[in-house]
């Protein structure tokens, strides 16, 4: 008993519930014997019999209760098995001691409380159907078998049992889905990471929503106000659950749609399915602020389900900072919806909106004290490494004048002047840009890249062809990656091979930004399979693509694109 109890302090609610239930299936089969020897029911069966069932009862209701930490026992118990088995031994105890005059009668509420409030309403009207069926029968057949029979006694418990077995069954069913509930609300509140972003949260949570209600799909349609694209979705399908994550932009006239219901009305449409008794589709409405139902939005949701091919859905409102206008949409093929449905979907979508936006609000903590990192670190470049630069660039100054007479050597020392120059240049540009977390520009890109270029080919002897152009207006942050793998592009040329030629290409559409790098190859000399890792890992970033591959000139070639028209990571 007290190593029990200690594990009732240690278990979760539902594994106290458990130990109730075995406790309390002891206790009735032990008072049945109790009783049973005490005042023996003349059933006219022999005694013997009831003895051996009553004994039997027990001696399972104690292995169940005194090896209850063994592993086996506890999936026995928290199966469906467990009840069917009560069900069956009471409906034979009751048999063999009188029918429904059995004082083992009442007994049939233990199976339906326990399946009630362990696996939901039913399962509990289940256990009370075959509970009243086969009482019934049992009594009727026992009652001519034997006079007098009192048939009003026989008629009326099995009505008891009709009445208070549903009355437990609903009560139970109704703990059961609140307590789902509480479950999928805490887990969509507590299990987040701002590590994998906004986007990864929402579809996680769409996903726990649809397998929740065992649906097809969800999503949210949000109408942004600073943000493009102006009308994006994020969706979670349950036959595509490997899709890629992210917003995605959807049409004016689809998201005009989507978002034809008021911001307050929550609402639900189910589909009669075909082989239905109903001959009309549910529909429920309300204002999710005064409650007040509503039919005025009946043809707004019958579209609606046109649109989802016709299958059942609730929509409620979304709220978010940065959004003006927003709604979740959770879709079931032909399911039933009642109205706490509606109101549990609009709390799923309040907590969705809340992880949000403190996920949100953590990532704008995360950008300012990045912010002070990034001043901390540009102080230390510019008192580690460029003051060192400038004392070795005047330190060559005072040898160029020392050896001036020598045109020769001079010319050499000049020119390691100037590449300490442009280094010293370069570093400084590196620090301005880590304390004011400026952004190239679009306007600036092509220049960028073609004095990179005219480095290459002054001090290296790469020739470096450039073509295309960028508009003007092109964001910073794909401009800044976008000279960053050419930076690293032409890097990796001088680096690995022996080419004193390359050829860069810039272009862009209306969807996406393609950078092609390109240098020539040695006959002799055939390339081998490679993986430029750091550009690879950028275009990741931006979910974009990179490909390496010869072409018919025998060029290698690096092509990129990156994504345009969504806000980057």
């Amino acid at each position: 008993m007290t190593k029990l109890a200690k594990n009732a302090f240690n278990e979760s609610e539902e594994s106290i519930d458990l130990i109730i239930q075995v406790w309390v299936r002891f206790i009735i089969a032990f008072y049945s014997l109790l009783v049973f020897f005490v005042d023996p029911n003349q059933s006219g069966f022999a005694k013997i019999v009831v003895d051996k069932l009553l004994i039997s009862y027990c001696l399972y209701s104690a292995c169940l209760l005194f090896v209850y930490d063994m592993q086996s026992i506890r999936k026995f118990v928290t199966r469906y098995a467990a009840h069917w088995i009560d069900t069956l031994f009471f409906i034979i105890l009751v048999g063999l001691t009188g029918g429904a005059q059995s004082v083992y009668f009442y007994f049939f509420f233990f199976p339906i409380i326990v399946a009630s409030f362990s696996w939901g309403f039913k399962e509990g009207i289940r256990v009370t159907a075959a509970s009243v069926v086969l009482c019934a029968a049992v009594s009727l057949i026992l009652g001519f078998m034997h006079d007098p029979f009192d048939l009003a006694e026989t008629l009326l418990r099995p009505i008891y049992l009709v009445v208070f077995g549903y009355m437990i069954a609903y009560w139970g069913g109704g703990r059961v889905v609140l307590n789902r509930r509480l479950s999928l609300l805490k887990e969509i509140s507590t299990n987040w990471n701002p590590r994998f972003g906004s986007d990864h949260a929402i579809r996680v949570n769409l996903g726990r929503l649809v397998n929740f209600y065992d649906a097809s799909r969800c999503f949210i349609v949000l109408e942004r106000e600073d943000k493009l694209p102006k009308y994006v979705m994020h969706s979670f399908d349950y036959r595509k659950k490997d899709a890629a994550e992210g917003a995605k932009e959807i049409e004016l006239t689809t998201a005009k749609e989507l978002l034809s219901i008021p911001r307050t009305i929550a609402i639900s449409y189910e589909n009669t399915p075909q082989n239905s008794l109903r001959s009309f589709n549910r529909f429920i409405s309300y204002d999710v602020n005064t409650l007040e139902s509503s039919e005025r939005y009946h043809r707004e949701s019958k579209s609606l389900s046109s649109l989802f091919d016709d299958e059942s859905f609730i929509s409620v409102p979304y709220k978010q900072q940065g959004v003006s206008s927003g709604r979740l949409y959770l879709i079931a093929h032909n399911k039933e919806f009642a109205r706490s449905d509606v109101s549990f979907t609009k709390q799923v979508a309040d907590v969705i909106s809340s992880v949000i936006d403190n996920m949100q609000l953590i990532e704008n903590l995360i950008s300012e004290a990045s912010g002070q990192e990034r001043l901390r670190i540009s102080l230390d470049v510019h008192d580690t490494t460029i003051q060192p630069y400038i004392g070795l660039t005047l330190a060559l100054d005072a040898l160029l004048i020392e050896f001036n007479a020598d045109p020769h050597l001079a010319s050499k020392i000049n020119e390691i002047i100037k590449m300490a120059n442009m280094t010293i240049h370069d570093l400084r540009s590196y620090k301005d840009t880590l304390r004011e977390k400026s952004l190239m520009r679009g306007e600036v890109l092509m220049s960028a890249i073609k004095n990179q270029g005219e480095r290459l080919q002054r001090f290296y002897g790469i020739q470096v062809d450039f073509s295309g152009s960028v508009d003007p207006n092109l964001p910073g942050n794909v401009a800044e990656a976008a000279f960053q793998i050419i930076k690293e592009g032409l890097s990796n040329i001088l680096r690995h091979t022996n080419s004193k030629k390359a050829m860069v290409s810039i272009s862009e559409n209306e969807n996406n930004l393609y950078v092609e790098i390109c240098n020539e190859t040695d006959a002799s000399f055939p390339p081998s399979q490679f993986m430029p890792k750091s550009i690879f890992e950028r275009v990741k970033i931006f979910n974009g693509e990179a490909l390496v591959h010869t072409n018919l000139d025998g060029f290698t070639v690096v092509r990129v694109k990156i994504p345009l028209g969504k806000e980057q990571l």
